[in-house]
């Protein structure tokens, strides 16, 4: 590991994704400020990978959002490897965050809308994120705010332009996302062109994921299911709605995760029945054009329940199931 980026002085390693690692480091000028530099693993510097992370860098570099982890810097290393200078975010998982300060149900869902807000601005500026999931969306505590900050757009997909000049090629046999947070879209790996809307399916997931504690699918099902079976499922089975999933957790596990929501665990069914049901699930709508059509579409409905208005979801009809 080269510790000589120019105006970077390297120290500690962060973390690790598929394409790059992560390190904190001291810029020394024009500003003298801990970021988090992130550099290409070595041995993957390819040209497609190359690419990949100068789209990451051009898609943050367009995008001025509070809840979007800023660009900095970017270039080259001495061994000739790609990296990126940006916010250094001392944050935690969004799901973790919100466990460990046993955040109430309306805390989680206001911190949720300051996510929509970050997901709605980059979809604007052209953006699809593609791979939203707990670990991208970081928070921390500034000013005695809670802040969240969206991160790692390294599998970023631009709509109606291009993040470079030489247009950016993923193999139509290649699947870019994590599984568990992936629309059914995502899993035709090409056959289906991916919109904004994939987005908002990962949204879904992520607002299920803080309500109930649990993914809509769980993980090991999805890991032992084999790659097509895998697709399959995340295709055509309908997930149980937040209420019933949480009604059939262990005494424990519903126990554990009513005491990190502050609640009693017989009020935690009661909470999720009926308006946060239909958001979530009209959220993952297997059929795009059933969901919100945008992440502002569902951060709306969202503030109306916050308010105690009516909300535009319903539930799912029994001839559509």
């Amino acid at each position: 590991m080269s510790r000589g980026i120019s105006r970077f002085e390297i120290s500690e390693r962060l973390g690790e994704g598929g394409m790059g690692v992560v390190y904190v480091a001291e810029q020394t000028t024009p500003v003298r400020r801990k970021v988090a530099v992130k550099i290409i693993k070595a041995g993957l510097a390819s040209k497609e990978l190359t690419s990949r992370f100068e789209a990451e860098r051009q898609a943050l570099a367009i995008m001025e959002h509070p809840n979007i982890a800023k660009v900095f810097d970017g270039g080259v290393d001495q061994q000739s490897r790609p990296y990126l200078a940006m916010e250094l975010v001392q944050g935690d998982p969004i799901h973790e965050f919100c466990d460990q300060h046993r955040m109430s149900t309306d805390e989680r869902l206001k911190s949720f809308l300051d996510v929509c807000s970050a997901v709605q601005h980059a979809h604007q500026k052209g953006i699809i994120h593609r791979d939203l999931k707990p670990s991208n969306v970081l928070v921390a505590e500034i000013d005695d705010r809670v802040v969240p900050k969206l991160i790692d757009f390294g599998v970023a997909k631009a709509v109606g332009q291009e993040l470079l000049h030489e247009t950016l090629y993923t193999s139509f046999t290649q699947m870019i996302g994590t599984p568990l947070y992936m629309s059914p879209e995502q899993t035709r790996m090409g056959v289906v062109d991916v919109d904004t809307r994939s987005d908002v399916y990962s949204l879904g997931v992520l607002l299920y994921e803080l309500l109930t504690g649990t993914t809509p699918f769980a993980s090991e099902e999805l890991k032992q299911a084999g790659f097509d079976e895998m697709r399959r499922i995340i295709q055509e089975e309908e997930p149980s709605r937040p209420s019933k999933q949480v009604s059939t957790l262990s005494d424990k596990a519903r126990s554990t995760s009513a005491e990190r929501r502050g609640i009693d665990h017989r009020q935690l069914t009661n909470t999720l029945k009926g308006e946060l049901d239909w958001i979530v699930m009209k959220a993952l709508a297997k059929d795009r054009d059933r969901r919100y059509q945008s992440a502002g579409e569902l951060a709306e409905d969202i503030e109306r329940y916050l308010r105690n208005e009516p909300v535009e979801a319903h539930p799912t009809s029994i001839s559509y199931r």
